[in-house]
C-alpha cells in the first residue's frame, strides 16, 4: 500500500466536511498535487522535468518501472531513462529486451501491454509527451492485475500532458538563451570587425591635418563623424559585454571635483557647438570620493551630459552639480531645459533601444543605448539613477546616487622627481605588422611623418625573421590577424630574443582589462585599442623608445 501524502489546502478542507476521504476526494488531492508540479519546473531544463515528472507519478501510483524516451535538447539523439521503484539505473542488458518492447507498443493509458521484465511479467501503458509523441514518450509499468484503474489512467495520462507541456518550455527556454548568446557574440564580433576599418580611416585623417592642405573645414567634418561612428561601435560593444556579465571594474578612489572636470572635457566640443551655457558646482568635501571604476564613472557623466547637449536646443542650458547626500552618498545630477521626457515614456527611459518617438529624420542620432549602459554601470558600482521631468518641453534631470568613501587627504604631497633619460640622436625604427594593408600603410606613414623610420608587413609569418634581421625599437602588432595572431607573435618574440628584442605593442578592438592582461602576459609592453589615437601611440612610442634608450646606455 503507497504511502499517503495529503495535500495542505486538501486535508484542510476534508474534515470541515465532517466525512472520511472518499475515492474521489483522493482523486482530487492526486490532481491537486499534480497541477502544483509546472511550479517547480520554472528555469528547469527537461531532465529535470522528466524527473519531477516521474518522481510525482511514482508516489501516487506506485509502479514499479518508468521508462522514459526524450530528447532533452533541441536537435538532441533522444534519451533513454530508467526508473526502477523509483530509482534511477543504467540501462543494463538485462532491460534491454524490455526497452525494445515497449517501444513497439502503441500509444494509449487505458490499454495495458504485458511484458516481460527482470521483475517478470509488468502490464505496461504508454504515453506520448507532446501531440503524436513530439516530445517523446513514457512507459509506467505495475505488476498489479488490476493496473492501470481509471484513477491512475486519468492521472498519468494528465501528468504525460503537464511533462508534455513542461518540455516545450524547457526547450523554449533553450532555444532564447541560444539565440541570445548567438546575438550578443554577433553584436560583439560586429563592433570588432567596424573598428578595422575605423582604424586606418581615423589614422588617414590625422595625417592629412598633419600636411595642411587648407582643407580645415572638411577635415572637422570626417573627423566628426568619424568621432561619432566609433562612439557608435563602443556603445555596441559595451552594451554587447554589459548583457553577457564580462564588464570589468577597476575601482580606486576617485575625486568627484576631478571625474566632473573630466567629464566636462569629454563634451566641451559638443557644449560649443551648440553654443550652450554649461553650469558647474561641486559641493563635495575633498575627504568624500568615491570608490570606482574611473574610465566607467566618466562614461556615465559623458553619456548623461551628451544626452542633455543633443535634447537641448542650440543656446539652452545644461548644468551639472554634485553634493554629499544625509546618508553619506554622493549625489551626481546633470540637467537641462530642453526637450524633456514625456510621462508615458519616463518609466521606460532606461531600457535598451528606447529613444521616444522615433522620427524619419533621426536628427538625434545613436543607438538607443546610451541611457541603458548609464544604468547598468551605476547598478555595477552599487548605486542608483532616476530621471525626472516635468514633460515635454521642461527639461529634464538625471540623479545619479553613488556610495562614497571617506579618505584623509594628503595636503603635503611631494611632487616625485623626473629623471631625463638620454637619448642617442639616431632615427627610431619601428615595425608595422597588420593584415590590413590599409591599416598598416596609413599607420606606417604617420609614423614616417612624425619622425621615425618604419617598416610595415601584411605577413605576420615573416616578422620573425624581419626581427631577427634587422633592428627595431618597437614592433606595432595587431591581435587579430591570421596564421599567426598578436599573442603568439609575441611570445614567439620574447622566447627566441633574449637580447636585441623590439618593445611591443598590442593593437586590438578588444579593449577589456582581461585583454590588456592577457597582451601583457604574452609579452607585450602596451596594449592599445582600435581606432588608435595617434597622439596616445606617439606618447607611448617616446617613452618605450626613452626606456629602451636608457637600458642601452648601462
Amino acid at each position: 500500500m503507497r504511502e499517503e501524502r495529503i495535500d495542505p489546502l486538501v486535508g484542510a478542507v476534508l474534515p470541515a466536511l465532517g466525512r472520511p476521504a472518499s475515492a474521489s476526494d483522493e482523486a482530487l488531492r492526486d490532481l491537486m498535487g499534480l497541477l502544483a508540479l509546472p511550479a517547480l519546473w520554472v528555469g528547469r531544463d527537461a531532465a529535470t522535468v522528466l524527473q519531477l515528472t516521474t518522481e510525482a507519478v511514482n508516489s501516487i501510483v506506485s509502479t514499479a518501472v518508468c521508462l522514459v524516451r526524450a530528447p532533452l535538447a533541441p536537435g538532441a539523439v533522444p534519451a533513454t531513462l530508467l526508473y526502477v521503484g523509483g530509482v534511477r539505473v543504467e540501462a543494463e542488458a538485462s532491460w534491454s529486451l524490455f526497452m525494445q518492447a515497449c517501444m513497439k507498443m502503441e500509444e494509449g493509458a487505458e490499454d495495458p501491454v504485458g511484458v516481460g521484465s527482470p521483475l517478470g511479467t509488468l502490464r505496461v501503458v504508454r504515453l506520448y509527451l507532446g501531440p503524436a509523441g513530439r516530445f517523446g514518450s513514457l512507459w509506467f509499468g505495475s505488476s498489479r492485475a488490476d493496473f492501470p484503474s481509471l484513477h491512475q489512467g486519468a492521472f498519468m495520462r494528465a501528468a504525460a500532458t503537464l511533462a508534455g507541456t513542461g518540455l516545450h518550455a524547457a526547450r523554449l527556454d533553450q532555444e532564447r538563451e541560444r539565440a541570445a548568446r548567438a546575438k550578443d557574440e554577433f553584436l560583439a564580433m560586429l563592433g570588432h570587425e567596424l573598428r578595422n576599418p575605423l582604424a586606418p580611416i581615423s589614422t588617414a585623417l590625422h595625417l592629412i591635418k598633419l600636411r595642411n592642405d587648407g582643407l580645415e573645414r572638411e577635415h572637422q567634418i570626417i573627423e566628426r563623424q568619424v568621432g561619432h561612428l566609433s562612439k557608435l561601435v563602443d556603445d555596441l560593444l559595451d552594451i554587447t559585454r554589459i548583457t553577457r556579465g564580462k564588464v570589468e571594474l577597476i575601482r580606486k578612489p576617485i575625486a568627484v571635483d576631478a571625474l566632473l572636470t573630466e567629464a566636462i572635457e569629454g563634451v566641451s566640443p559638443l557644449l560649443e557647438e551648440r553654443q550652450q551655457l554649461l553650469r558647474t558646482h561641486c559641493a563635495v568635501p575633498p575627504d568624500i570620493q568615491l570608490m570606482g571604476d574611473p574610465g566607467r564613472l566618466r562614461q556615465v557623466l559623458v553619456n548623461l551630459l551628451s544626452n542633455a547637449a543633443k535634447y537641448t536646443p542650440p543656446h539652452g542650458e545644461v548644468g551639472i552639480r554634485a553634493e554629499t547626500m544625509v546618508n553619506g552618498d554622493v549625489l551626481i545630477e546633470v540637467y537641462d531645459n530642453g526637450a524633456g521626457i514625456d510621462g508615458e515614456l519616463l518609466p521606460r527611459i532606461f531600457e535598451l533601444f528606447e529613444q521616444g518617438s522615433t522620427t524619419l529624420d533621426r536628427a538625434k542620432g545613436g543607438l538607443g543605448i546610451g541611457l541603458a549602459i548609464v544604468k547598468q554601470l551605476v547598478d555595477l558600482h552599487g548605486g542608483r539613477v532616476e530621471a525626472r521631468s516635468d514633460g515635454v518641453g521642461q527639461g529634464a534631470r538625471f540623479l545619479v546616487m553613488l556610495p562614497a568613501v571617506a579618505r584623509a587627504v594628503d595636503s603635503a604631497a611631494a611632487a616625485q622627481p623626473v629623471e631625463l633619460l638620454r637619448q642617442e640622436d639616431r632615427q627610431r625604427r619601428i615595425l608595422v605588422v597588420d593584415d590590413n594593408r590599409d591599416a598598416a600603410e596609413t599607420l606606417g606613414m604617420a609614423l614616417r611623418y612624425s619622425g621615425y623610420e618604419v617598416v610595415t608587413t601584411t605577413l605576420p609569418q615573416e616578422v620573425m625573421s624581419l626581427v631577427q634581421g634587422q633592428v627595431f625599437d618597437v614592433a606595432v602588432l595587431d591581435i587579430g590577424m591570421p596564421v599567426i595572431d598578436g599573442y603568439e607573435l609575441a611570445s614567439q618574440i620574447r622566447a627566441d630574443m633574449v637580447e636585441g628584442a623590439p618593445r611591443l605593442i598590442a593593437l586590438t578592438g578588444y579593449g577589456q582589462s582581461s585583454d590588456r592582461d592577457k597582451a601583457l602576459a604574452s609579452g607585450f609592453d602596451e596594449h592599445m585599442v582600435k581606432p588608435i589615437d595617434l597622439d596616445l601611440l606617439l606618447k607611448t612610442l617616446e617613452n618605450l623608445t626613452r626606456r629602451q634608450s636608457n637600458l642601452e646606455s648601462l
